[in-house]
């Protein structure tokens, strides 16, 4: 994952320095890129919904119902992920510091 999480650095550091060098408000860039992390956050939770009920059959119930807890448990911690970083919109435009993947705080 961490391959990622750099790539995702680097490409919204690179995203800020281009709508900055456009005159855009760092404001207006925070909420623009607050957008599309929660909206990333958002299609991945749509993705974990679309597996509930998609348990093997031959696993029994208890497994069924123990695969749909689980679909449900991630489903809702990825929709607090995106309203977490919603919120946080506004000085995010600082750099790589505020990356919401980087630390635990």
């Amino acid at each position: 994952m961490s391959q990622y999480q750099t790539a995702a650095v680097n490409a919204r550091l690179r995203v800020f320095a281009l709508l900055e060098a456009q005159g855009m408000p760092a404001g207006e860039a925070d909420d623009l890129v607050a957008a599309l992390e929660a909206g990333a956050v958002a299609g991945a939770q749509c993705q974990v919904v679309e597996l509930d009920g998609l348990a093997p059959a031959s696993q029994g119930s208890l497994y069924s119902d123990g695969w749909s807890a689980g679909v449900a448990a991630v489903s809702e911690a990825l929709v607090g992920i995106a309203d977490r970083e919603w919120s946080r919109r506004g000085g995010r435009s600082a750099g790589p510091l505020n990356w919401p993947y980087t630390s635990r705080t």
